[in-house]
């Protein structure tokens, strides 16, 4: 665990090693959230990393078409 100082301008520094394995670079933004007394700062998702995870989908068209077809099936009670 690293230590920091809060500066009089309520900012800190994340440790060198910590922003190197994480990949944060300047510029980056970070989602801040806090669990009880902890302060918890995280990357956002990259959406790079993630884009193409539904490569079998040519087209948002042509998916929304079968998914409507599908939906057509169902019976609601």
């Amino acid at each position: 665990m690293e230590k920091v100082k809060v500066t009089r301008k309520y900012q800190v520094t994340i440790p060198k090693e910590i922003r190197e394995r994480i990949g944060i670079k300047i510029g980056d933004e970070l989602l801040v959230s806090e669990d009880e007394q902890r302060i918890i700062l995280e990357k956002p998702a990259d959406l790079d990393a993630i884009a193409g995870a539904w490569s079998h989908i040519e087209d948002a068209d042509s998916f929304m078409k079968d998914v409507r077809r599908l939906w057509r099936t169902w019976r609601l009670k």
